[in-house]
């Protein structure tokens, strides 16, 4: 048996790492799956800091993560947000984590983990335009008025915007490209094999409690991949889907459809008794 922790949303530095790490050496898992958000910045520092404290923790358990939105932020103005996967996988490889953004699957006993980011695609809030989209401004403000009132507090960890603009702001990316690359990569990569898919944005509408305008920025829709491969191909079975993203706004936490059981784990984190029950795959 192969024993699983996963994590989401760790946001480093994290009032949550705590729980995970107690949870590592309680459990002594053979892997841990992090489905996005290592960092609350995109810091680099941060990122290895935590692959310092989870190694530090448990050295023979193997780690497996997708990027979150926030690890692409970017504030230099050299640099792209697919430079910056380059930059997270070089460090990923200096600690032996494996980085599912930059490879096609890795195995976990008779499993395969498959999965990235995922990004946005859109659809779970229409009626929009792309320029609202692009521009995370439901609201009309300006540019100039996002720049000048978009300042990360580096105190309190947040941001002072009064909307959420920073995946346009901090991120390089052609958003629907990037989310149709995100997604052909999982399809391509599902084999004749039980499966765990990890992406950090949530696969379909359905798994959101709070329905807004927001929504277009959590996630896209993926069923068509997640249950036409289990009705059009027996041979390809997918067991768990591992997000995050949505922090509390998960109808449930975990929950079961069509035989697959759907798994954000950031409420249980707060815990150490909810994040054993509840965030343990004993494959």
């Amino acid at each position: 048996m192969t024993k699983v922790l996963v994590a989401t949303d760790i946001h480093m530095p994290s009032p949550y790492l705590a729980t995970i790490l107690e949870g590592i050496k309680l459990v002594k898992p053979d892997a841990l799956i992090i489905s996005g958000d290592l960092s609350v910045d995109g810091k680099l520092g941060d990122i290895e800091k935590l692959f310092i404290k989870l190694k530090k923790a448990n050295q023979k358990m193997r780690i497996i993560i997708v990027l979150g939105n926030h690890d692409l932020w970017i504030h230099e103005k050299d640099i792209d947000s697919i430079s910056k996967i380059e930059r997270i996988n070089k460090l990923c490889e200096k600690y032996n984590v494996e980085l599912l953004d930059a490879i096609n699957r890795t195995e976990l006993g008779d499993y395969d983990v498959v999965g990235n980011v995922g990004w946005y695609d859109y659809s779970f809030a229409p009626g929009y335009t792309d320029f609202d989209y692009e521009n995370c401004n439901p609201y009309g403000f300006s540019k100039e008025y996002i720049k000048s009132n978009c300042i990360y507090l580096n105190t309190i960890s947040q941001c002072s915007c009064p909307n959420w603009h920073n995946d346009c702001i901090y991120t390089k990316l052609e958003s629907r490209s990037f989310a149709k690359i995100n997604k052909e990569k999982i399809e391509r990569n599902i084999r004749g094999r039980q499966t765990i898919i990890v992406t950090h944005h949530a696969p379909f509408k359905d798994l959101i409690k709070e329905h807004s305008f927001f929504n277009a920025y959590d996630g896209q829709e993926l069923s068509n991949i997640i249950f036409n491969n289990i009705i059009f191909n027996s041979n390809k079975k997918i067991v768990y889907y591992i997000y995050g993203h949505l922090h509390g706004n998960s109808v449930a936490p975990k929950m079961t459809i069509n035989g697959i059981t759907f798994i954000n784990a950031y409420t249980f984190q707060f815990k150490l008794k909810d994040y054993i029950q509840n965030a343990l795959l004993n494959l």
